[in-house]
């Protein structure tokens, strides 16, 4: 049986660093799956993510009630809805609501626009398979986004249209991360059986 970390592990600044290092690598080279681990306990990633980049600065919405009270007593953010939050936390294997719509930051502050951190499963394993292209991928790069809901795609494209606006997506499998940067473009290649 392996040993799992204590939730506390992934707030200790040592571990953060390391998951902040992870993340950037992920955010720069799209497409790619990152392994928290040891620094995440299975089913975690999504906290290691909102520990490592939320402060006392940012609110965070939890669109589907993912984070228990005792996470939230570590998280270091002020609750907010899907609209106005910095980071919004979302189960991705079903559509987002119809009326569902993050901040997309503006012209002269794209900095604003919301991260998006969806909960999948079989991240890089199953799902359709999608061709990314953009900035950090050379050429392009093939991905299977496991059971992430086509309609996220869809309206990330509708997000992030007028670029620089738009949203930033982070995929949280088990102790698995993939980013989904604005500037990332995909095409599904073949849709999931």
């Amino acid at each position: 049986m392996t040993p799992t970390l204590d939730i506390a592990a992934i707030y200790r600044p040592r571990n953060q660093q390391r998951v902040f290092r992870k993340l950037l690598d992920a955010m720069s080279r799209p497409g790619t799956i990152a392994t928290l681990s040891p620094w995440a306990e299975p089913s975690s990633a999504h906290l290691a993510v909102l520990a490592t980049l939320a402060d006392a600065e940012v609110t965070l919405a939890d669109a589907d009630g993912l984070i228990d009270e005792a996470a939230w007593r570590f998280l270091d953010c002020r609750r907010g809805d899907a609209a106005s939050a910095r980071f919004v936390l979302a189960a991705g294997n079903h559509a987002p609501a119809a009326d569902f719509a993050p901040q997309l930051g503006t012209l002269t502050s794209p900095e604003l626009g919301a991260t998006l951190i969806l909960n999948v499963e079989g991240l890089g394993q199953s799902g359709s398979l999608y061709r990314l292209s953009g900035p950090g991928v050379a050429g392009h790069i093939e991905a299977r986004l496991g059971t992430l809901h086509k309609a996220w795609i869809e309206r990330r494209g509708a997000w992030n249209r007028f670029f620089p606006m738009g949203v930033d997506m982070i995929l949280a499998d088990q102790d698995l991360v993939l980013a989904l940067p604005r500037t990332a473009r995909l095409v599904e290649t073949e849709v999931k059986p």
